[in-house]
Formats: C-alpha cells, structure tokens, sequence
C-alpha cells in the first residue's frame, strides 16, 4: 500500500497538490489513489537512478493531468 514519506507529503502540501480521496486516502491532486501510487513510484524509482521508458509515456500524461488540476487551486 502507497503512503507519502513525510517529506513528500510537506512539499506537496506546499505546493497545493495533495488531497484525499472518497476513501479518505492521500492523493495527488487530480488523480486517482491507482494513479498517485504509479506516479509516486515512478518518482521514487527514478530518483534513484532507474529509468523505465515504457513507464514514461504513463507517467508524463498523469503528471499533466495532476499539474492541471494542482494550478487550478487558488492560493491562500
């Protein structure tokens, strides 16, 4: 089961682009809990240096999606 470390859950607190879910999970904003658990791994997997180019094209439209709605947040 996917969770935010601590320090993944500040910034994008900070950056408006964290929510939760019907289920009360943790989500980027804009994307299903199915979608933030690929994108997160992807991220994570990619920080360290692994490069998966069929996971790319996936992971490039859900950040669009995420971005999309994370912009559309006003600013407090």
């Amino acid at each position: 089961m996917f969770t935010f470390t601590d320090q993944e859950r500040a910034h994008q607190t900070e950056m408006r682009g964290i929510g939760t879910d019907s289920l009360g999970r943790e989500v980027l904003v804009g994307l299903t809990f199915e979608e933030t658990d690929f994108y997160m791994h992807h991220v994570r997997a990619f920080a360290a240096g692994h490069r998966d180019r069929e996971a790319r094209k996936r992971y490039l439209d859900l950040h669009h999606k995420h971005e999309l709605v994370r912009l559309a947040i006003p600013r407090r």
